[in-house]
């Protein structure tokens, strides 16, 4: 599931939470946006469109799509956003809303963060590493650094950062990958 911004978290939100009959106009959701979000709000929308979280099944109409609601419900269980009181009625009960959805059912909606054993992570490491490798290679110079190959690890798998951190040390611990530190960057090799 994708890792939604804040901007596009709050627009997805105000869109579910202002629809009527299951849509809800672009102005509407613009008008609930802070300041700095309304100045964004065509290319929030048009990048929500382009995830496919977003449709229009009527002209002038915005309606959040099935993917767009599991993305809104599973962003709203990791979101740091703080709510203020200003925001109403509405979006309280839209919270609750997907706080249910979550709860009613779990494989849905938290795909987001999943249970990786470190077999199943260093098996999927490993393939990840040479993939690198080879693409690497197939330019002529091979210098994997750590940080990019984890940052790319958590988008292609639903782990938390905390949980590849700890499994990465792991890794350097037991000997899978040797790790040398270049300047101020991390580069490693698999042991094999």
């Amino acid at each position: 599931m994708a890792q939604l911004s804040t901007e596009q978290l709050l627009y997805l939100l105000y869109a579910v939470a202002y629809s009527t009959e299951g849509t809800v106009t672009k102005g509407t959701v613009k008008k609930h946006l802070s300041k700095k979000c309304q100045n964004d709000a065509d290319k929030i929308c048009k990048d929500l469109f382009d995830l496919k979280f977003l449709e229009s099944p009527k002209r002038g109409r915005l309606a959040v799509t099935d993917m767009g609601m599991r993305a809104l419900v599973t962003n709203l269980q990791t979101t740091d956003y703080k709510f203020n009181s200003q925001q109403g009625v509405k979006v309280l009960n839209t919270l609750l809303y997907c706080f249910k959805l979550a709860a009613s059912d779990p494989q849905t909606y938290s795909g987001f963060v999943e249970d990786m054993d470190f077999e199943t992570f260093v098996e999927k490491f490993k393939k990840l590493y040479f993939e690198e490798r080879r693409r690497q290679e197939r330019r002529g110079v091979v210098a994997i650094h750590s940080r990019e190959l984890c940052q790319k690890f958590m988008e292609d798998n639903p782990i938390s950062q905390a949980k590849v951190k700890k499994y990465f040390d792991r890794l350097k611990e037991d000997g899978y990958v040797f790790a040398v530190t270049e300047i101020d960057e991390e580069l490693i090799q698999w042991v094999e």
